[in-house]
């Protein structure tokens, strides 16, 4: 990372590195280098919408680590996004990962409440809430089905038996519920903060990169958020 960061300072012309370089040179390690891509209006507006939606979600989650970076600036495969400042911790709750999976579904929920449409832009993040869901029911024993552990091998370590098809099912089913749910209080959550959504993303198309400081003058604090749409 420090690397990249006195070589991009270097293209600069700068004779130090600084915080900014740094910024970069992470989130050039962890996402891949810009790419600037060719986009209409249409495609930039619909990827600001996705990002804040996956931002305000976040922001009215009371467990998830709070928003570090907004951008929609293409990265590697993703045309923007929207990263968190994780906090060390060891265990990870049922109540964590179901507010993860309707983080990962707000830029989806945003896409259908401000265009009623949906696009191609939310794949990776359909993957990774069905692969948290799936992980809560298979792994976890975090469904209705109970304190259960699938082998995702589908064979246990004391005989050679695969998974019935009705209990293939239960586990379809039960991922789906978990998606579901999550997705409707992203909905929720957006069209209760409809005007800061429009808000977040007007400055995205403006600024293209909004850091955490400012998010929240722009937002708001995150308890004033809880307040508004729980009351």
């Amino acid at each position: 990372m420090l690397n990249e960061a006195a070589i991009l300072a270097a293209r600069l012309g700068k004779k130090a590195i600084d915080m900014s370089d740094l910024e970069e040179a992470a989130t050039k390690v962890k996402l891949g280098p810009e790419k600037k891509r060719l986009q209409s209006e249409e495609d930039r507006k619909m990827t600001a919408y996705h990002e804040a939606g996956h931002a305000l979600v976040s922001w009215f989650m009371p467990h998830l680590d709070p928003i570090h970076r907004i951008s929609i600036i293409g990265r590697s495969e993703s045309l923007g996004q929207t990263e968190t400042a994780p906090e060390d911790r060891v265990h990870e709750t049922k109540t964590r990962i179901v507010e993860q999976i309707t983080m990962a579904l707000g830029g989806r929920a945003a896409e259908s409440l401000v265009f009623n449409e949906m696009t191609t832009g939310a794949a990776n993040d359909l993957k990774r809430a069905t692969d948290l869901a799936r992980l809560m029911v298979v792994e976890f024993g975090m469904s209705d089905l109970g304190p259960i552990h699938f082998d995702e091998d589908q064979r246990s370590f004391y005989e050679n038996r695969k998974i019935s098809e009705s209990m293939s099912a239960k586990i379809d089913e039960q991922v789906q519920k978990i998606t579901d749910a999550a997705y409707k209080q992203a909905v929720a959550v957006l069209k209760k903060l409809s005007k800061q959504l429009d808000l977040l993303a007007e400055e995205l198309l403006k600024k293209e990169t909004i850091e955490s400081e400012e998010f929240e003058r722009i937002i708001g604090p995150k308890k004033v958020i809880l307040a508004k749409v729980l009351a």
